[in-house]
């Protein structure tokens, strides 16, 4: 990148976005009788990290956001019991079906509002309940693009775009690199679980901690008991040591072992012998945590808290960009990871559960702490020092940044750090029919 140094400024071009919600929340609305004409609506879809989605602009959408439910289904194609979306332009996966509607914000830290929905790819229920780390990272040059933010119109130059995710009322700031007033999409990273290189885009996840429930730890600890009951003649009662974090988005990690898994299992595999007790753990914890009224409620709102398996540095292997495979060695990674996605486990690994990783491992007592002292104890540090936490999924790795300082004996978030790339694939109308 240029060593020009450019900081983003907002543009009074379009109105401002109204604040929606900013505690966790959900809307489930009906589809209304078909009509006969089609609604469009200007869009833009990008690929944002490892995730792709429609954008929007605030001004663009129904003032009433319990209007959009319609708008957003249809656009995607939900719900389709089929999972394939065919009838929208989502892809049939929960990285591939999600919306950001972005806007001028009127908070004086940041430049633009920013609210990510997450819509399901069998259901009817908008979920607003969290934020997305890897849709935030198309925010900036989207910004850049619609003439929200004012940047250099000539020349290579650093922007810097502060943005306020609407979801968590935290602030991210995201720095790419703009040429003749454009974000550059073209680079060298190669970005795991993406298939074409880019150009980077650094975000910075500010005092990530307590997105949502107010605090670092949740429950005040750093590990919690979650007792699940016998459900089956056949089927005892379980224990399970889990930890619960909340930074950048609350996450409920539990280790591999106490599953039954040795680490070397498919997605697939995963997915069949683990999910419905994930799920149940996950329900239990969202209640102790205070995302949740009950278990029932829990099992309802699947965006959050989200929740992943974690275990020691192993051998395994991933899809290589020739279309070969390509060894992780548990001495590149400090951790393995493997999270879930609204039921389902992620490709790779959701940008801000590598920021809550990152988090957790400056905890000590949680099991991400334990994990990570344990596999850095038993290996030479790396080369210059650098302590980036090394997440292992099932795309590759992903390194994260953090700065963090004990303060009167408690743990102090102060910031985390990712990078990713973004790409701008149409530009348009969307059209739906019926709402």
């Amino acid at each position: 990148m240029s060593s020009n140094s450019s900081t983003a400024s907002s543009s009074s071009t379009h109105s401002p976005q109204s604040s929606p919600h900013t505690s966790p929340s959900s809307i489930a609305l009906e589809l209304p009788s078909p009509a006969h004409r089609r609604r469009c609506i200007r869009s833009v879809l990008m690929r944002a990290g490892t995730s792709r989605g429609l954008f929007f602009r605030t001004a663009d959408l129904p003032e009433d956001q319990s209007l959009w439910g319609p708008i957003l289904l249809a656009a995607m194609g939900s719900p389709d019991p089929y999972l394939r979306q065919l009838d929208g332009v989502g892809g049939g996966t929960s990285t591939t079906s999600k919306v950001a509607v972005v806007g001028p914000s009127k908070d004086p830290r940041a430049d633009v509002d920013y609210l990510f929905v997450q819509v399901p790819v069998d259901g009817s229920r908008l979920d607003f309940s969290g934020n997305c780390g890897n849709i935030a990272s198309g925010v900036g040059p989207f910004a850049v693009d619609e003439g929200f933010i004012k940047v250099p119109e000539s020349g290579k130059s650093d922007v810097t775009v502060r943005i306020r995710n609407v979801n968590t009322d935290r602030i991210i700031h995201s720095t790419f690199e703009v040429q003749d007033g454009v974000p550059v999409e073209i680079g060298e990273m190669q970005l795991d679980g993406v298939g074409a290189t880019g150009s980077p885009i650094r975000l910075d996840f500010v005092d990530p901690a307590g997105s949502m429930t107010g605090k670092l730890l949740p429950t005040g600890s750093p590990l919690d008991t979650v007792t699940l009951p016998s459900n089956t003649s056949s089927q005892p009662a379980r224990t399970f040591t889990v930890s619960c974090v909340d930074a950048a988005n609350p996450f409920v990690f539990v280790d591999a072992r106490q599953l039954g898994l040795t680490g070397l299992e498919s997605p697939a595999e995963i997915a069949s012998s683990t999910t419905e007790t994930l799920m149940d753990i996950r329900a239990v914890c969202a209640v102790h945590m205070g995302l949740a009224s009950s278990h029932e409620t829990a099992r309802q709102v699947m965006g959050t808290p989200k929740i992943a398996i974690v275990a020691p540095p192993m051998d395994y292997s991933v899809p290589a960009v020739d279309g070969g495979k390509r060894i992780i060695r548990s001495t590149d990674v400090d951790i393995w990871i493997r999270p879930f996605s609204m039921g389902r486990p992620h490709p790779s690994i959701q940008m801000t559960g590598a920021v809550c990783v990152g988090s957790a491992s400056a905890v000590p007592g949680t099991i991400v702490h334990e994990i990570i002292s344990g596999s850095r104890a038993s290996r030479m540090p790396r080369a210059n020092g650098d302590e980036a936490v090394i997440v292992g999924h099932a795309s590759g790795t992903m390194a994260i940044n953090g700065e963090s300082e004990t303060i009167a004996g408690h743990v102090v978030v102060k910031s985390g750090s990712v990078y990713r790339t973004a790409r701008r694939l149409m530009e348009g109308s969307v059209c739906c029919v019926g709402c």
